[in-house]
């Protein structure tokens, strides 16, 4: 192969020369003293144009609703009444579910109960003790008092009867000492009955001083009971008087808010046998039917808002660039031509720690209701725009000697232009410096230019070069 082409080639070079030969000598050098004019390059061309650009960035992502919640009851029993089905569209406040309520009303009756009884509880202590009641307690102290004065007060007549009794025991142990003395001199005088006489006289004696020091000088002994009888029925007096201090009163009216409390809750308890729609939304799954039994660890719907919201994964190093309150688009094969604004509303604060980037979501504007739930979407975030900014093709940007230029053309020639480039889209690219507007740059067959070479504007694309 290589000595076929070889053979062409010299054949070639030999065919030359010979033509060479044949023309005369005076024209070669005519034609050697023409200069040679290069060929027009066919090109196209476009005009330097000031319009809007943006930087955007495409995600695909999930629609999901905007609030998504399991339904727990509060109260537990047997659903008596489901309301809803699957797909049903429910108010805030509309009942879902209904669950046995006769526990709770008795309870709630209960409580009721005791919250009266606290309440006449108070009453009845702001009414104080019976007229009756205090009117025996006085009358008990009266009496205990007369007990004390009775034993403290002796009398004239009760003094001279003690005295007497003491005074007649005297005489007589005086009498039988002289009859006793009269004997002393014997031996055994302690048998004789005047020993005897004597012993029985001293002991009445004693006895009869004794009994007068009791009823003229009252003893401890004698004087506390009656005291203490005295001092309770002085306190019981008190007491029926002012029974309660102001403690009680508090106390009381503590009883009571307790009890109030046990009513509304009570109530509360009642009221939460009625399931209930916590958002305007969605019956999206039940997972009860009536007679099955609920309770607080038993979810009974899956409940999900209309509002729906993109949700994408962003890059690290776009994530500066993404901010609450950005716009946004969103396209979703249901409706393919037609796109639907949307907002950023929120930026996860952190990094999901498998792929490194960060949840961010977004809110359509869809009053109509076309978008659902699960519906896979493509996001275009709208991160930058500029308005009057000098844009030209993308084509018409070329790289040489690692310079973004552009060839402009002028008077049907090219030349390179070094630019500086800003913001690009799918179509245009921002020029910041070296251009002006309204100047025509070339946005096909630069592979054929040099700087200021000729060029033919073509009408259309076609074999340009």
């Amino acid at each position: 192969m290589k000595r076929w082409i070889c053979a062409v080639l010299i054949l070639m070079v030999l065919a030359a020369l010979l033509t060479t030969g044949c023309v005369p000598t005076t024209q070669r050098v005519a034609r050697a003293a023409e200069p040679v004019k290069a060929a027009a390059v066919s090109v196209l061309v476009a005009p330097a144009r000031t319009g809007t650009i943006a930087r955007v960035y495409n995600y695909s992502g999930d629609l999901r609703p905007k609030h998504s919640v399991n339904i727990l009851p509060v109260a537990a029993g047997r659903i008596e009444s489901l309301l809803v089905a699957v797909g049903d569209q429910v108010r805030a406040g509309d009942p879902i579910a209904i669950v046995e309520s006769k526990t709770y009303a008795a309870q709630l009756k209960q409580a009721e109960a005791n919250l009266e009884l606290a309440r006449l509880s108070l009453a009845k202590m702001e009414e104080g003790t019976r007229p009756e009641q205090i009117a025996a307690a006085e009358a008990a102290v009266r009496f205990a008092r007369s007990a004390v004065n009775d034993l403290l007060n002796i009398s004239e007549e009760e003094r001279t009867a003690a005295a007497a009794t003491l005074a007649q025991a005297e005489a007589a142990l005086r009498l039988a000492q002289a009859e006793y003395d009269k004997v002393a001199w014997a031996g055994q005088v302690g048998m004789l009955p005047q020993a005897l006489k004597l012993e029985q006289a001293t002991i009445a004696y004693e006895a009869a001083r004794a009994a007068y020091n009791l009823q003229t000088h009252p003893s401890d002994v004698q004087l506390s009971p009656l005291m203490v009888q005295l001092a309770q029925a002085e306190l019981a007096l008190a007491l029926a008087k002012n029974p309660y201090t102001q403690t009680d009163f508090e106390l009381a009216r503590v009883k009571i808010k307790q009890a109030e409390a046990a009513v509304e809750l009570a109530r509360i308890q009642l009221d939460e046998t009625t399931i209930r729609a916590p958002f305007d939304g969605i019956v999206a799954e039940l997972y009860v039917t009536e007679g099955s039994m609920v309770g607080p660890s038993t979810p009974v719907a899956l409940f999900v808002s209309h509002e729906l919201e993109a949700v994408i994964n962003v890059e690290e190093n776009r994530i500066q660039e993404i901010k609450p309150g950005q716009h946004a688009a969103i396209k979703v094969k249901a409706y393919p031509d037609e796109d639907f604004p949307a907002v950023v509303t929120s930026v996860a604060p952190i990094a999901d720690s498998a792929t490194r980037t960060f949840v961010v979501k977004a809110t359509p504007v869809d009053p109509a209701g076309k978008l659902r739930g699960g519906m896979y979407a493509d996001l275009a975030l709208l991160v930058e725009e500029k308005q009057a900014a000098l844009l030209v093709p993308r084509a018409a940007v070329t790289l040489i000697n690692n310079r973004e230029s552009v060839y402009v053309v002028q008077d049907g020639i090219a030349h390179l232009r070094p630019v500086t480039t800003g913001l690009t889209d799918g179509d245009s690219v921002e020029i910041l410096s070296g251009l002006r507007p309204g100047e025509m740059v070339v946005t096909a067959g630069q592979t054929s230019l040099q700087d200021g070479a000729p060029v033919r504007i073509a009408s259309e694309v076609g074999p340009l070069g």
